[in-house]
């Protein structure tokens, strides 16, 4: 059997509601030399039914003996694709159908990237909206010491090069195993997304994220091990207090009062200090990528009224130029008090 160029890894639980539509989205990309690995954890939906029902040559089907978890199963993943290439797909989502063509390209214009993501569409049966990431290796490393900054699901590799890393995703982390992954992967080698969305992220309610929304605890649990990781990097032994404010200005929390919200301001002060020591981070993209995340800290910080849109004129240009739309957008919020991220 002739070895794929790109292989393409699905893993499926229960996902049998979208999961017609996820594989069709596939099969119809412009670029057609790859294999679709589909890895069925353990479904005990219709699943199974649907993915038999499909009869293209390029499909591989793997069944885990039992619910393995997303972790276990994308490290299957890693371990059997044949292609010199490896792309990400989620069982109930949709791809542009030049997505595998354009990150392809991507990949043969810039030799030395080893992992390639872009921008995403989230939708719902309401509404849509893109969300963008950081473009180059040195902003998306910076961005990783908050959030992810690399959407797995839009992410392609140099196959080869994950390997002779060593790279796979962590099975201690019930969620974040991908921002853990990204984490890891951007101090090996340089990674970028393409400023484009190519992938389709359907909003549900089954979504992993989803089932933690509501259980903040557990989830700054684990948060909280990548954090540590990336304050030590700049020489900081974090509290438990400290990785708790870190963890606030990453997420959607709110700020409820301007005391919060100057902590979380200081904080990033202090980590820019830190920087200028460690020198972990490329300056220029770290001051810009500081000087968003603290319009984000500013915004969730809207409810306390004027007082954070003073201290914001006050301090931003300490990170990055003051931008004159955003600025505006934070003087509306905060005069009517806007109490919602």
């Amino acid at each position: 059997m002739k070895t794929p160029a790109l292989s393409v890894v699905m893993p499926v639980y229960n996902g049998e509601k979208h999961l017609r539509e996820a594989v069709d989205s596939v099969l119809q990309q412009h670029f057609a030399d790859f294999e679709l690995i589909i890895i069925d954890d353990g479904s005990t939906d219709g699943s199974a039914t649907i993915i038999q029902q499909f009869s293209d040559h390029r499909i591989r089907v793997l069944r885990n003996d039992r619910n393995r978890g997303i972790s276990f199963t994308r490290n299957r993943g890693l371990e059997e694709a044949r292609g010199e290439f490896l792309a990400w797909m989620d069982c109930d989502d949709l791809i542009s159908p030049d997505r595998f063509e354009k990150q392809l390209a991507f990949f043969d214009r810039h030799p030395e990237v080893v992992i390639c993501g872009s921008w995403l569409t989230r939708f719902d049966e309401k509404k849509s909206e893109v969300s963008k990431s950081p473009t180059d290796h040195a902003s998306i490393k910076a961005l990783l010491l908050f959030k992810p900054a690399i959407w797995n699901a839009t992410a392609m590799y140099r196959l080869a090069r994950i390997k002779k890393a060593g790279l796979s995703f962590d099975c201690q982390l019930a969620v974040a195993e991908d921002y853990d992954f990204y984490w890891e992967a951007c101090r090996k080698f340089p990674v970028a997304n393409i400023p484009e969305s190519l992938y389709f992220y359907r909003d549900s309610d089954s979504s992993i994220m989803k089932s933690f929304s509501g259980a903040e605890e557990k989830s700054f649990a684990i948060h909280k091990i990548i954090y540590t990781k990336s304050l030590q990097e700049l020489g900081i032994a974090p509290t438990e207090a400290q990785l708790r404010v870190h963890r606030r200005i990453g997420s959607t929390q709110l700020f409820p009062t301007y005391s919060s919200y100057k902590e979380a301001v200081d904080w990033l002060i202090f980590l820019q200090k830190r920087n200028e020591i460690e020198k972990i981070y490329e300056p220029e993209a770290f001051s810009e990528i500081l000087g968003i995340i603290f319009f984000f800290v500013s915004k969730k910080s809207s409810q306390v009224g004027l007082p954070v849109f003073i201290n914001y004129l006050r301090e931003i240009n300490r990170f990055s130029p003051a931008d004159l739309y955003q600025c505006g957008k934070l003087l509306i919020r905060c005069l009517i008090k806007y109490r919602r991220f």
